[in-house]
């Protein structure tokens, strides 16, 4: 699933949003491809992932105890769809 969200490219009818996503997509894979040979490797992938874990639990582990309760998730879902439902909005502008 995390590789879809890295790779794919968006279908949506606006042609200047498309370009803003394959944009961000493109700076995505770079900041990724650690070693610039344009390919993505396991261990690349692997790292981003750590980083992507790192940075929700900073974010969403309140009490530092380097777990995730059920309000700790329930506010991470809710901080989710708030992006979701924030990124659904500008893309029907």
């Amino acid at each position: 699933m995390a590789l879809s969200f890295f790779i794919t490219l968006p279908t949506y009818s606006n042609p200047t949003y498309e370009k803003n996503n394959f944009i961000k997509m493109r700076k995505r894979f770079e900041k990724i491809d650690t070693n610039g040979d344009g390919l993505l490797s396991k261990s690349e992938m692997m790292t981003a992932q750590n980083d992507r874990i790192d940075k929700i639990f900073i974010n969403f582990d309140k009490n530092g105890d380097s777990k995730l309760s059920k309000k700790e998730l329930r506010a991470l879902r809710y901080e989710l769809k708030k992006r979701i439902y924030k990124s659904r909005k500008k893309r029907d502008i």
